[in-house]
């Protein structure tokens, strides 16, 4: 009877069916890095949904999903197959987190910007049973995982900036630098906005992202530009006086309006551009200038 008993439990065993697996490799990444979603474990031929959803930091939804198929395996790999409906069609690794959008019913006009960037997004991953939708009730989660997005990878610094009547944070990369260094300018809507600044820095650029209306701590009112050239140029003065920034290599980018004293720093204010450095970009009203000296 011993003998039979352990038969019985290895048959049991080999008849053992694991569940579903979605992962996504790696799990904590910068906004901009390519994440491998997968999943296994599944019937051949099978329909599936792969859906992500996450909240904004006004609470608001955002979601995206795609439809697969899996192959002989029984697996799918987004960095590989193709979606055949949903957000997006075609191969695209990253369609779940560009595709992103309200969900159904949110309040009107929502834009996403991230305020704290000491924060990640939440983004939660989910592979749902055939071809289906956020909106539709019934759904059969089969798995699931949760990413982390971040724009300020480990060891960014983030110093906030109120001198010589400058309002900006400042991010600074890991390590003793001198960094190559931007002036990061944002548009009309005001404010301070970091998470572009933040991101440079996490790839190796110090970042002083720069408020120049809609913000408190600016004179005059909060709806109208009440500086001029002088605090442009002051604040791309406190870049080239940092001790942790190489002073030969400062770049300004400019969104929307921001692009109007972009151009002036480059071209009036009196700071030194190597022409053969200067990259002008224009898309869709954004006009990005690079420039610094030659070594």
């Amino acid at each position: 009877m011993f003998v039979c008993f352990l038969i019985g439990e290895v048959r049991r065993k080999s008849s053992f069916r694991q569940s579903p697996l979605l992962t996504a490799t790696p799990v904590r990444a910068l906004i901009d890095e390519q994440i491998s979603i997968k999943g296994r474990f599944l019937s051949q031929n099978y329909p599936v949904t792969v859906c992500a959803q996450m909240h904004s930091e006004e609470g608001d939804l955002w979601e995206a999903f795609a439809h697969y198929t899996t192959n002989a395996s029984g697996s799918i790999n987004l960095t590989s197959d193709h979606s055949v409906g949903g957000s997006y069609v075609g191969c695209e690794p990253m369609g779940l987190f560009w595709a992103l959008e309200p969900a159904l019913g949110s309040r009107e006009g929502l834009r996403l910007r991230k305020r704290n960037v000491e924060t990640p997004y939440m983004v939660n991953i989910s592979l749902l049973e055939g071809h289906t939708s956020p909106s539709e009730g019934q759904r059969t989660e089969l798995a699931a995982v949760t990413t982390e997005r971040w724009y300020m990878a480990p060891g960014v610094r983030r110093i906030e900036i109120r001198q010589n009547n400058i309002v900006g944070t400042l991010f600074l990369p890991p390590g003793p630098g001198p960094f190559p260094a931007m002036l990061d300018l944002w548009g009309m809507g005001g404010g301070l906005l970091e998470y572009r600044s933040a991101l440079f820095a996490s790839r190796g650029f110090a970042s002083l992202s720069v408020a120049y209306m809609g913000h408190k701590d600016l004179p005059g009112p909060q709806h109208i530009m009440s500086v001029g050239d002088s605090y442009f140029k002051s604040a791309f003065q406190l870049l080239q006086d940092h001790c942790q920034v190489d002073a030969d290599r400062i770049g300004v980018i400019g969104l929307s309006y921001g692009v109007v004293p972009t151009l002036r720093i480059a071209t009036t204010i009196g700071f030194k551009v190597n022409p053969k450095l200067a990259c002008f970009e224009i898309c869709n009203m954004i006009i990005t200038v690079l420039f610094a000296s030659e070594k």
